[in-house]
């Protein structure tokens, strides 16, 4: 009994201090902006837009507006609201991302840094990325691998999509403690 009851212990203290080696995680939002979600951007009153995640046929990056429920995501050139099946990206080691500003020809070639991936669709690698727009800085997914016409940054804003082809992408860069 008291060698399992200390293997369990001995898996959860892994487990738990595992979570911590990657250094993000995709958290469930309830609505509510937990105090390690990190923000990707901000709104034109200078409050952060936070990093979503959501979940309609694709794992699809979105963006979560300070004070409000909803991930709003691109698909289709369209915006869509979602109350449902949303993460949201946090971390206790916001010193540890960057932005890298690149453009649809050059985000396949950086390879001295880990991007960070915000979903799937088929046919393409999925980042997160943000791009300034209007006195906003709007997060949203960076599409890599796949057609010329699809490539690039889809972000949304007023109930449209648009692509943007120059942009900023997310990395992070893992320093042990």
């Amino acid at each position: 009994m008291f060698l399992s009851s200390a293997f369990v212990c001995t898996c959860v203290f892994y487990l738990v201090n595992g979570a911590d080696v990657v250094g993000y995680y995709w958290r469930d939002f309830d609505g509510s902006i937990p105090e390690d979600a990190f923000p990707g951007g901000v709104d034109f009153n200078n409050r952060p837009i936070y990093i979503g995640q959501v979940y309609a046929n694709f794992l699809i990056p979105a963006k979560i507006y300070y004070n409000n429920d909803t991930a709003y995501y691109e698909y289709g050139g369209k915006e869509f609201g979602v109350k449902d099946n949303i993460k949201i990206l946090c971390t206790k080691h916001p010193d540890q991302f960057t932005w890298i500003a690149t453009d649809n020809d050059h985000i396949k070639k950086i390879t001295d840094a880990y991007l960070v991936k915000g979903g799937y669709e088929p046919g393409c690698t999925t980042y997160v990325g943000r791009v300034r727009s209007d006195g906003e800085v709007l997060v949203g997914k960076a599409l890599a691998d796949n057609l010329p016409v699809h490539a690039g940054l889809h972000v949304t804003k007023n109930g449209k999509g648009t692509r943007h082809t120059s942009f900023e992408v997310l990395s992070f860069q893992h320093k042990p403690s």
